[in-house]
């Protein structure tokens, strides 16, 4: 499932690109000084000859590091769900139109409005590829997901310093992927699991009832009578049957349940370990949240719909 998607068809013109020299570029200017200084000195036709060459170089070195961006596209980008405290990777997809491949490129967040060492961070963060003639190419970039609910890429920065690596060509795009982040998984509550009781009186298991519908691997905190034993005389690893019908239990996973918590962050990061527990388990369950009626269900599709109620509960604009 994606979480977001970014605008497409944002292709570069020579108005957006910019170029200015690298560190090794302003040393290759001095050098030409010196050598033209050296010529003017000793009236030296050699001296003017390299300083003129070089100088030519340098022209002929910044036409090819700027075509090098000039026509490029960036067709927008897509993540998946991550939660909090982990790394969104964010692929962004860049077409050629071009009949040259365009070389050693390299893309990343643009750093703007941060401190020096925290621009060097993202700077050192950005991810090189190249795109062959007419073709296209998928470059993953990455973002600290630091808070759970949307996390937008923002403006991504494409930079080339090819093909001599002294002017350095850069431009911009305005990416408007975003990528839903979960709160991470954490606490101590046990999970609220109780045997209820089925239409006819009986005992029904927390994992279900009435229709049986397979094995799967046993997990600490499971009952014993669900466990299959035959399955166990067999050597295997140690199995529980798992039932569906009208008799299954459902769990409540419930806002007032992790009251015990205080802070709003915590009964959230439990409330997602709570979720995460019980689709492993194979469950029927509902999340509850104040202002969101509750309900039942099992599943992935149901387990992120739960996780994205989490991700948004409250969340900032």
């Amino acid at each position: 499932m994606s979480a977001g998607a970014g605008s497409a068809g944002q292709r570069l013109d020579r108005r957006r690109v910019y170029i200015l020299p690298t560190a090794s570029g302003l040393t290759f200017g001095a050098m030409q000084v010196v050598i033209l200084l050296g010529a003017i000195n000793y009236d030296n036709a050699l001296g003017y000859l390299l300083a003129f060459l070089l100088f030519g170089l340098v022209l002929v070195a910044m036409l090819h590091t700027a075509r090098n961006l000039i026509g490029l596209t960036y067709l927008g980008a897509r993540a998946q769900p991550v939660f909090a405290g982990e790394d969104a990777r964010f692929t962004c997809r860049f077409a050629n139109d071009a009949r040259q491949a365009r070389l050693r490129l390299a893309v990343g967040p643009w750093a703007h409005g941060l401190k020096r060492a925290e621009k060097r961070y993202w700077t050192a963060q950005a991810v090189e590829f190249d795109v062959d003639a007419g073709g296209q190419v998928d470059v993953v970039v990455t973002c600290l997901a630091a808070r759970r609910g949307w996390l937008d890429l923002g403006r991504l920065r494409v930079t080339g310093a090819w093909p001599l690596g002294i002017l350095r060509a850069w431009a911009y795009f305005d990416g408007e992927a975003r990528c839903l982040v979960y709160p991470a998984p954490r606490g101590r509550l046990p999970l609220p699991v109780a045997p209820s009781v089925g239409a006819q009186g009986t005992l029904a298991l927390a994992g279900g009832a009435e229709e049986f519908a397979g094995l799967r691997r046993y997990l600490p905190g499971d009952p014993v009578r669900a466990i299959a034993w035959k399955s166990a005389a067999r050597e295997r690893e140690l199995e529980v049957k798992r039932f569906h019908g009208q008799g299954a239990a459902r769990v409540r996973l419930s806002w007032q349940a992790v009251a015990s918590l205080g802070d709003t962050e915590a009964r959230l990061a439990q409330l997602c370990q709570w979720v995460l527990e019980a689709s492993r388990r194979g469950l029927v369950f509902a999340l509850e949240l104040p202002g969101a009626p509750p309900g039942f269900g099992s599943g992935a599709a149901h387990r992120d719909a739960c996780l994205r109620a989490l991700a948004l509960y409250e969340a900032r604009p």
